[in-house]
């Protein structure tokens, strides 16, 4: 049963063809990722599926009572609280667990930062109890590693369909069913994942290179043919050796991307033996306690990732490490030779109503000749060079502010979820890039790929303070690691359980008891929550708070063990 029948449908947008002859179809259980360079229109098609948008040509049939829930990429909520807009289910209260969002439970969503909003907005959408088709817009961003874990798993459970935009290759190979490229040259549908999407471009490319070398020797051919022979002979085919040296010289359409992304325009200033030094460092907002007593120092080949759940106080050290704040305890020092470049998490231009050309040239200038053939070879058409900020596309904006920061010829790069709204294409070429990059990189960042292709070291932020962790995601997901229900020693441990030698009764008994104490502690790590975010607590106070939460959730940790072996042993002897 299909929910969206796309049928021949057309789009351009300021003079840009964005897509034509668009058709494929959405099934009850589908699930469609959308790739494609920014600016392609991936947002543009959710928007026409949505209704949002009206097509150039073309039709878009919806099956009768369709019910959507959309994620745009630039969340727009209204004035409610977080916990009003996700609802009381159970459901909603533990996707906002997951997400990070429980102690912004009872804030206005218009109060949150932008990362805090495009969470609330994903939590609602996945648990609005009446969608039978997801339209997702890069639900990734500002999410945490877990946070995305718990995104694949709701998708993948999803009773109906979900369309999604996204740069994170890892989510794209574990949940999609098919895919959906948006390029200039045409839209490619895939059976599949993210694998199946990268052998079907192999194979389409392959098949390209070889058509234009057929087309290409039989020109050259036929120029020889004409070319040779008396000169009175020349004049006859004259309209026909016009014609073949258009053949040698014709191209299909200009791809700006068919030159690699200009990353090599960029030298790096000389880096001296002393890069950055963090000396016990300590840092706090509104009256709790980020991390403390941290050291660490930064050497002028490191590669450092550093990761933890939201808002732990990753982006604040990466901002310690920068200079631009101050720590509350210790030294933070920078060698003499240090010139940072710093890709903050929001992206954002100072004024979003200037032009690219006032960006890169100045207030007023004109582009000249090397600036302008920079931003197509950064991937901007000329069209752009004039556009206004606000005008581009959120991949648009991140490619022009990475193009400003690394302009500065920095010799330390600090990332801040360099992966957010950049497109793939875009991130391969600054995964490559940062391989020769002659500098020290540290990255917060939450994507699996980049930290298995660019990070050495990996430190965490979180809960248990500032840990090193060792080499690459790995290293991570082993030092966060929790036993779960549907973990691989948890099966194995279910299908031949140890007894204890007691009695059914006695098993059963237990586990009530477990689950009662599991709620009473539920209500105390709810009631701390709320606490917490009293901005008039005392600081003796709040520090009270703080201890009986992290007690209470190792108290949590433990019983929930106990209540799955428990139930496992009553289950293997059913």
């Amino acid at each position: 049963m299909n929910l969206l029948d796309v049928s021949n449908i057309s789009l351009s947008f300021a003079d840009k063809e964005l897509f034509s002859d668009l058709s494929f179809t959405i099934g009850a259980k589908d699930r469609l990722a959308v790739l494609g360079i920014n600016g392609s229109g991936k947002s543009t098609l959710l928007a026409a599926l949505e209704g949002r948008e009206t097509v150039d040509s073309g039709l878009i049939r919806r099956q009768k009572n369709l019910s959507l829930s959309v994620l745009m990429q630039r969340p727009q909520q209204g004035d409610e609280t977080v916990s009003a807009a996700v609802g009381e289910k159970w459901e909603g209260r533990a996707a906002l667990d997951r997400l990070g969002l429980t102690p912004l439970s009872d804030k206005k969503i218009s109060s949150l930062s932008g990362g805090e909003q495009k969470r609330a907005a994903l939590a609602a959408v996945l648990h609005d109890q009446n969608a039978n088709l997801l339209l997702l817009d890069e639900p990734t961003n500002h999410l945490d590693i877990e946070g995305i874990e718990y995104l694949e798993t709701v998708i993948n459970n999803f009773s109906g369909a979900v369309v999604f935009v996204s740069h994170d290759r890892h989510l794209i190979d574990r949940v999609a069913t098919k895919t959906l490229e948006i390029t200039p040259h045409g839209c490619y549908m895939n059976e599949g994942g993210y694998q199946e999407h990268l052998a079907a471009k192999a194979a389409r490319e392959q098949k390209t290179e070889r058509d234009e070398s057929s087309r290409l020797t039989l020109a050259r051919k036929e120029l020889a043919w004409l070319q040779r022979g008396a000169r009175a002979r020349r004049r006859k085919p004259k309209s026909r050796l016009a014609i073949a040296h258009q053949t040698l010289e014709v191209t299909q359409k200009e791809d700006f991307r068919k030159s690699s992304l200009a990353l090599n325009e960029f030298q790096q200033q000389r880096l001296g033996r002393k890069v950055v030094d963090l000396e016990r460092v300590a840092m706090s907002i509104s009256g709790t306690t980020l991390f403390e007593d941290v050291n660490l120092s930064l050497s002028s080949n490191d590669r450092l990732g550093i990761v933890g759940p939201n808002g732990a106080g990753k982006s604040t050290l990466l901002s310690l490490i920068a200079g631009v704040r101050k720590p509350e305890k210790g030294i933070v020092t920078h060698g003499s030779t240090v010139r940072i470049g710093y890709f903050d998490q929001m992206g954002q231009i100072a004024n979003p109503e200037c032009t690219v050309e006032e960006v890169i040239a100045g207030p007023g200038a004109r582009l000249d000749h090397n600036q302008a053939a920079l931003l197509r070879r950064f991937w901007f058409e000329p069209a752009t060079h004039r556009a206004q900020i606000r005008t581009l596309s959120g991949g648009e904006q991140r490619r022009l502010q990475l193009l400003e920061v690394l302009a500065a010829e920095p010799n330390v790069l600090l990332l801040d979820e360099p992966t957010n709204d950049l497109d793939i294409d875009t991130l391969r070429a600054l995964e490559d890039w940062l391989d020769t990059f002659a500098g020290a990189l540290v990255a917060v960042t939450h994507d699996r790929v980049f930290l298995e292709r660019v990070v050495d070291h990996v430190v965490a932020v979180g809960t248990d303070g500032f840990r090193q962790l060792g080499a690459g995601e790995a290293v991570w997901e082993q030092a966060r690691s929790k036993p779960k229900i549907n973990s691989r020693n948890n099966k194995e441990r279910s299908s031949s359980p140890k007894s204890s030698g007691r009695s059914m009764s006695t098993l059963r008994y237990e586990l009530k008891e477990l689950e009662v104490d599991l709620d009473r502690l539920n209500s105390e790590r709810d009631q701390c929550t709320a606490r917490l975010t009293d901005k008039e607590l005392s600081h003796e106070t709040r520090l009270e708070t703080s201890t009986q939460l992290a007690k209470a959730l190792e108290q949590m940790e433990v019983l929930e063990e106990r209540w799955l072996a428990v139930s496992e042993e009553i289950e293997g002897r059913g």
